[in-house]
This record gives C-alpha cells, structure tokens and sequence, in this order.
C-alpha cells in the first residue's frame, strides 16, 4: 500500500509531476548511513529505493511474496537504467514514485522517478527491465493476464 498521497505539492505548494498521473508512491527520509563520504546520497541506495517501491507496489495490488511462491513464479531484475539528475543530502524527505509501462510475454519495463518533497527537484529517472521467471526451471515464463492487468501499465511521457 502506498504511504503517500495521490497529488503532492513542494514546500511552496506546487505540485510535483511525475511522469503519469497517479504513480505508485512511497515517501522516505535520507538517513545518515545513505550518504557517501561525498555527502550526498550514495548511488547504489537510490537502487535500493527503486527496488523497495517495486516490491511495495506489487504487494499493493496483490502479488506479495507469498503469492508468487504459490505461482512458482517471480520476476527477477535484467537491467537498470539510471540518470542520476541532482544530488540527495541526509534529512531529505524523498518521494520515490514508480510505475510499469509495458508488460509483454516475460518483460516489463518499469519507470522510477525520485524526487525531494521539499522543492520538488528530481534526483533521479530510471528504467529497470525486470524478467518474469518460472523459480524451479529459471527460465522466463509468459505473464498471467491477470497480474498484468492488476499492475495497470501504461504510457508515460518520458
């Protein structure tokens, strides 16, 4: 379930866009171990990120671990792609939005947007290619229909 509200607004009251209406949202804070000796966000956290929001999301529209044991079946990352636009410092409240854009046989595509809540300034735009796998042969396997449909991919403008 997300922790976030459906139309965030900066610190100054202008809303925060992201690339779809209504993207799965997760809201965080950089805590001190997140932050690198260059003092900002390390770059490998905001995969960490990324992933979290994934996973939350799916388990918001009712595929968990759990139920993915019970299909035999999970998806696996296959690559990331990662422009990182603007640093995070610690204390930052960050809002990670995240949604699928095309979800085809055994691939989906999945966008991330990070961004600090305070100004609304986007620190990051990724893609991550994610792979549906059959967990006992390893090999990709076809999307049921009905997962599809729940994580509602859509077109963005990126």
């Amino acid at each position: 379930m997300s922790d976030a509200p459906r139309e965030l607004q900066n610190d100054d009251g202008l809303p925060i866009l992201f690339g779809v209406p209504d993207p799965f949202l997760i809201r965080l804070s950089v805590q001190p171990g997140e932050v690198d000796a260059q003092g900002h966000v390390n770059n490998a956290v905001y995969v960490q990120w990324m992933d979290k929001a994934a996973f939350a999301h799916s388990a918001a529209v009712g595929y968990d671990w759990k139920v993915y044991q019970n299909l035999g079946s999970s998806f696996v990352v296959r690559r990331h792609e990662i422009d990182y636009l603007a640093p995070g410092f610690e204390g930052d409240r960050i809002v990670v939005a995240t949604w699928p854009t095309r979800m085809e046989k055994f691939t989906a595509l999945r966008r991330h947007q990070i961004v600090r809540e305070s100004d609304g300034k986007v620190l990051v735009k990724a893609l991550t290619t994610w792979v549906y796998l059959d967990t006992k042969t390893g090999r990709p396997q076809r999307m049921p229909a009905d997962l599809v449909t729940a994580f509602r991919p859509r077109a963005d403008a990126d």
